[in-house]
């Protein structure tokens, strides 16, 4: 893994985040994740505006980031982090900027998944920006595992579907697609945001009901793009997202 500070106009090398930060002590910090494809960033621009909007909640102004050379990466998951820095847990969202880069698989027609429903009540961030603090998610990530699925749905105290443990979910019911409204806790993806632009597709309030009697289901990251789930909660599912897939890679992947 490969990691960088932001210093002034310019990014540094940096071995880690210091001990002190907020973000490594308290969960403090706020990230997108971006597709890099042979040194080529996927929705640049939809990653840096979220994240912008993320820290704008912690009450930090972001300034523009320094202009990073994408050049040098190859394939694999850019994480922007913003920390909020040393000081008391009351203390002002001080806004460093680091960058780590993991060379891992991605893609846009992956297998498709394995996912049960999480039955712990989940309590998410508001405004659907991703928060440094993951323990929820891995912890119903690593129940799915030890069930032998690959991911976990995710409700709120109040029952309503967000999605799931790492990525947004959308469901096929009576024929038309939904997904859960971002007034759910429900991230605020980029991938999410592109499928809703270019697909029919419903937000709304969803519930371990609509889980239930759905007839089709898909989840989207950066990662791992548009991904059909075959069985959910033991049942299994119809795939119907190979239209959409394709138009992802057209105008994501391939463009």
């Amino acid at each position: 893994m490969l990691t960088w500070k932001q210093s002034g106009s310019a990014w540094e090398a940096a071995e880690s985040a210091p001990l002190a930060d907020r973000g490594f002590r308290y969960g403090m910090s706020v990230f997108e994740t971006i597709t890099v494809l042979d040194g080529r960033p996927l929705l640049l621009i939809e990653h840096l505006e979220r994240l912008r909007r993320a820290a704008g909640a912690c009450g930090l102004n972001l300034p523009p980031l320094p202009e990073f050379d994408f050049s040098r990466l190859s394939t694999g998951l850019l994480r922007l982090y913003v920390t909020a820095g040393p000081g008391d847990p009351g203390d002002p969202f001080a806004g460093n900027v680091y960058a780590l880069f993991d060379q891992t698989e991605v893609g846009w027609n992956l297998p498709a998944l394995r996912v049960m429903s999480c039955a712990a009540p989940y309590l998410p961030r508001p405004g659907g920006w991703k928060s440094g603090n993951y323990w929820q998610n891995i912890e119903a990530l690593g129940q799915a595992k030890r069930a032998g699925c690959d991911e976990a749905l995710l409700f709120n105290p109040a029952g309503m579907l967000v999605g799931a443990a790492m990525a947004n979910v959308f469901l096929q019911i009576d024929g038309k697609w939904v997904t859960p409204a971002l007034e759910t806790g429900a991230r605020d993806g980029a991938v999410h945001s592109w499928v809703l632009s270019h697909f029919s597709v419903d937000e709304g309030i969803l519930d371990s009901r609509d889980v239930a009697c759905c007839s089709a289901a898909f989840l989207t990251n950066s990662r791992i793009g548009i991904r059909s789930v075959r069985e959910l909660d033991g049942r299994p599912l119809a795939d119907e997202t190979s239209g959409l897939k394709q138009k992802y890679f057209d105008d994501i992947f391939a463009a």
